[in-house]
């Protein structure tokens, strides 16, 4: 499969972006991030972006984090895109806080990024979510147990976060990154199969697309369905509500 075009018609299919949008890509150094950003680069004008930045968190986690922010600096002046770096101490607010570091990181993470996209006057956030990442997402909140509403999983767009590569595999990113040769960061803790996560995404996953291979594709169909049919429960409850007050 070619990326651009299948990128192009996530894009079009969500409605993720519109003529004239500005866009500050959330961009960590690894693969899906950094794909995410030349993607972007690439289709610019096709689609017509307005204008494109990078914004890079250093969670201040682990030891090389500072080496991830550098390649992140050098990779955006090579390509000409403007990048914020910024670093939080994220185990000492986890400590504080009384959070997992997942979380914590995660929570700090999107307020920096909603702060930098209104100080920019940004359209939109980009992350780089990959269609793993919404199987991976399934199995957990399975695991974890879950309704319908956590079966919608990671949403393609909302609150001005979109997610174009949400139905790309990781695989086809890393044979994109691969044919331009183009760099990025690994992050070992990625292969630390004490974390459910990295075992799900190293053990299940490959096994589960050995065997369905395009259980990615009906997953997604089912988030999107699922999606739907709550917009139309959610609109039902409020007519039900609005005609309950009206005869109060």
């Amino acid at each position: 499969m070619n990326i651009l075009p299948a990128v192009r018609n996530t894009i079009s299919y969500y409605d993720l972006i519109k003529k004239g949008n500005s866009i500050l890509v959330a961009c960590s150094g690894g693969a899906d991030s950094i794909a995410l950003l030349h993607i972007l680069l690439e289709i610019k004008d096709d689609i017509g972006i307005d204008d494109i930045q990078a914004a890079h968190l250093d969670h201040c986690i682990r030891e090389n984090s500072r080496k991830d922010a550098d390649f992140v600096k050098n990779t955006c002046r090579n390509i000409g895109i403007p990048c914020i770096v910024h670093s939080v101490d994220v185990p000492g607010f986890a400590r504080e806080n009384s959070l997992s570091l997942e979380v914590a990181a995660r929570r700090i993470r999107y307020k920096f990024l909603t702060e930098k996209r209104e100080e920019l006057h940004l359209d939109l956030i980009a992350t780089g979510h990959t269609l793993n990442d919404q199987i991976e997402t399934f199995f957990l909140r399975i695991d974890r147990g879950t309704g319908l509403k956590g079966l919608s999983l990671i949403p393609p767009e909302r609150d001005n976060i979109i997610r174009p590569l949400i139905r790309t595999y990781r695989d086809e990113i890393l044979r994109f990154l691969s044919s331009r040769s183009i760099p990025y960061r690994m992050d070992k803790s990625n292969l630390d199969l004490s974390i459910k996560r990295n075992l799900i995404r190293h053990k299940l996953v490959p096994h589960l697309l050995d065997t369905l291979p395009d259980f990615g594709e009906r997953l997604m169909r089912l988030r999107d369905t699922l999606e739907s049919d709550e917009e139309v429960i959610e609109s039902l409850i409020g007519k039900v509500w609005d005609d309950v007050a009206k005869t109060e």
